[in-house]
């Protein structure tokens, strides 16, 4: 089975702004390159839905960092408790 070929983020986003700018089709875009043409349709829609993140301040940039990284302390507390009852469980059948 072929391996699938992987393409730069910086060739991606570059291929992806030629197509918003219009400057050449996506068939010019992806016999120039040799990329399929599906996956310049997919990158110039993930540009697209993406773009308005740049824009967010930093501040919110921020609060959604922290946001996750407590929900990861709490979900490595909750694996934590679950261990510990796992093993004590497992010393107390072994009698």
């Amino acid at each position: 089975m072929a391996n699938k070929k992987q393409y730069d983020n910086k060739l991606k986003a570059k291929l992806a702004l030629e197509l918003l700018k219009g400057s050449k089709t996506v068939v010019e875009l992806s016999a120039e390159y040799k990329v399929p043409q599906t996956n310049l349709h997919e990158w110039k829609t993930k540009l697209v839905d993406s773009a308005s993140e740049l824009f967010l301040p930093q501040s919110e940039k921020n609060k959604e960092l922290k946001s996750k990284e407590q929900e990861v302390a709490s979900l490595h507390k909750i694996i934590g408790e679950i261990t510990v009852e796992n093993n004590f469980l497992k010393k107390k059948l072994k009698l």
